[in-house]
């Protein structure tokens, strides 16, 4: 069985194939399925990830107009190949640390009952082309924080959550993680590192005022569905409620 990792990317030519790799070198841990979902880019990148398909078969591309991230990340959902088990996400500027399903997979494989796996994330500002690691002068936080790529799915809970907003512009990440844990979903809160967060100026969260703004309204709709229905509770792993903007990150 697969566990299909998905990236939805628009104009990242320059950091897509680290992203990629990054998840290659860890075939020996997961059977992939790698599915990128190309939301209208106009640079090199569908040239790109024509190349790296014809030279590895785990490499999937879906081209569409550009929808934004909610709508890409949901056409990788609508995608999943029927053999798939397991579902993540990554960024396509971002990097999957070696070892990250090594250690997660075999956990949730262990426990028929336990819905994710739910680890921590590092944010760096730079890192080396060559080892996929954060440079020696790099800045780096280790935490617990609110991010898709810290989570490794079962299917039956992907498709009980069902599809992101295509309301929020940002922080749809954060709307369908509180709408996990607001599931009554069992969870395993681990010790693994996820995911290197690269920090750039092109991060979409960079703009602090939207960023700030729609992780509010996410967690205002988390609010409203329990204050609507009591018996929802949250029960989540232990991050701080709060955007990388509000704790100091960005």
């Amino acid at each position: 069985m697969k566990t299909s990792v998905i990236i939805p990317t628009f104009n990242r030519a320059a950091t897509l194939p680290r992203a990629i790799n990054s998840l290659l070198r860890q075939r020996d841990a997961a059977e992939l399925d790698i599915l990128v979902i190309d939301d209208g880019s106009t640079d090199e990148t569908p040239l790109l990830l024509a190349d790296l398909m014809r030279e590895h078969a785990e490499i999937r591309m879906l081209r569409q107009p550009n929808t934004g991230v909610a709508g890409a990340r949901n056409a990788g959902l609508a995608h999943l190949l029927p053999e798939t088990e397991f579902v993540t996400f990554l960024d396509s500027d971002d990097i999957s640390p070696p070892g990250r399903f090594a250690a997660d997979l075999p956990r949730l494989r262990a426990a028929p009952g336990v819905a994710l796996s739910y680890g921590r994330m590092m944010l760096v500002d730079a890192i080396d082309p060559e080892t996929l690691l954060p440079t020696s002068t790099a800045k780096r936080a280790d935490i617990v924080g609110i991010h898709l790529s810290c989570a490794i799915f079962r299917r039956a809970l992907i498709e009980r959550i069902g599809s992101f907003d295509l309301t929020l512009r940002q922080a749809e990440d954060t709307d369908y993680l509180l709408r996990v844990f607001e599931s009554g979903a069992e969870f395993s809160q681990t010790e693994t590192l996820c995911v290197y967060y690269l920090r750039h100026p092109e991060n979409m969260t960079r703009n602090t005022e939207e960023a700030i703004r729609y992780f509010a309204l996410a967690v205002l709709k988390s609010i409203r569905r329990r204050r609507a229905d009591p018996g929802i509770v949250l029960h989540k792993p232990d991050f701080a409620l709060k955007s990388l903007v509000e704790i100091g990150y960005f």
